[in-house]
């Protein structure tokens, strides 16, 4: 089966921002939930291009022959070192046939389009642990240095699994992530420069995945409503990961030179069913929960959509492009259980992207020494300060 692409209209949960009282009187712009959809079979591997957008085909890389054996021969030879993973580099997994490929892969995310999809890598027999390199190996020749998302709270992994956990796995953790939750997730930003998501394994039904360009995001919303426009524009108040400090203050959008980045943690500003806005934080006002409804309902209509299969990697500019995700249905039983690795890193080709203010707090994620990442290859759960 063959991943597809189509631009899509998601539909939101009516309670999507979840702060101790809600204001009466706020716009509420979506009332359904992102329904789970069975995929369609796709046929044959031509399909892989038949069912993409004609102006989204460029971005859907299928690997070829040489390049997928090359591609082996890099996890077994790294494999074979007894390495830590926190050594992959590209200097350590060679690729030199694809890596002039993945260089161009990443000049592409930078720019206007903002992702790419690298088909076809789980047409190999890598074991878990393979995957888990191959994926280390391809993400660091599309960005170089990696991230760790929840370094403000003390968080030094790097490698985090997005996959619903049971509430078996919360004895012990006072935060349930979105992300390990098979229920829909909003629109909204990690923390970090580039997202590389791996597809170890798929659900049964639904989890189809939406990315949204910001610059279309913005253009929309600064057209048909500039006042709300504004107010994405001023500081926000949100809980801060940090164990030092408890808020942080910053735009939503955020204009710099030609760029529009979007600066949305839903877990920080609007809170989530499991862990609501702190109430140490001013209440959202009715015109914020207003602008942040109008940015999901904007989003949703200028996003595309992904059902992902399994060995599908998708990299794309967190910084440029919102992204969000349809509920989900597992069966494990039948081996149809989601379950998605990302990485988070940054490029030589982020240098100067970002204004001062936002490049430093973003700066202390890379901030570390390869040797000091964490590489938990375990379905662990997202902790709050690596939260989106």
């Amino acid at each position: 089966m063959a991943p597809y692409l189509t631009y899509a209209l998601p539909e939101f949960l009516e309670d999507s921002f979840h702060q101790q009282s809600r204001p009466e009187n706020v716009l509420a712009v979506g009332s359904k939930i992102l329904p789970a959809t069975t995929p369609a079979d796709s046929g044959n591997e031509n399909e892989l291009y038949s069912r993409v957008q004609e102006d989204s085909k460029g971005n859907v890389v299928a690997l070829t022959d040489i390049e997928l054996e090359e591609l082996k021969c890099a996890v077994l030879g790294f494999e074979s070192t007894s390495l830590a993973l926190n050594m992959i580099n590209r200097a350590s997994f060679p690729l030199p046939i694809l890596a002039p490929k993945l260089r161009e892969m990443s000049v592409t995310i930078h720019g206007d389009v903002g992702h790419v999809l690298i088909h076809g890598i789980d047409s190999i027999s890598f074991t878990y642990l393979q995957k888990v390199i191959a994926h280390t190996g391809l993400t660091s020749h599309l960005t170089g240095k990696r991230a760790m998302s929840g370094i403000e709270g003390g968080d030094k992994t790097v490698l985090h699994h997005v996959t619903a956990l049971s509430t078996a796995y919360y004895a012990h953790h006072e935060y349930h992530a979105p992300s390990n939750q098979a229920g829909p997730l909003l629109f909204h930003n990690d923390l970090g420069h580039i997202l590389s998501l791996f597809t170890v394994s798929q659900s049964l039904t639904g989890g189809e995945f939406y990315l949204a360009n910001t610059r279309k995001i913005w253009e929309k919303i600064k057209d048909s409503r500039p006042d709300l426009a504004t107010i994405l524009l001023d500081d926000w108040t949100w809980e801060s990961p940090s164990k030092s400090k408890q808020i942080e203050r910053g735009p939503i959008v955020i204009l710099h030179k030609s760029y529009v980045f979007m600066n949305c943690s839903r877990v920080r500003i609007s809170g989530t069913s499991t862990r609501p806005r702190a109430g140490f934080l001013p209440h959202l006002t009715n015109q914020q929960l207003e602008a942040l409804e109008l940015l999901q309902s904007v989003a949703s209509d200028v996003s595309i959509s992904f059902r992902f299969q399994q060995g599908d990697m998708l990299a794309f500019n967190n910084l440029g492009m919102m992204h969000a995700r349809s509920s989900f249905v597992d069966d494990e039983r039948s081996g149809h259980k989601r379950h998605l690795l990302r990485l988070i890193g940054r490029d030589d080709l982020d240098a100067g992207m970002l204004p001062e203010m936002f490049q430093e707090r973003l700066e202390r994620l890379y901030d570390h020494e390869d040797k000091d990442e964490k590489f938990d290859i375990f379905r662990n759960p997202f902790m709050f300060a690596a939260g989106h």
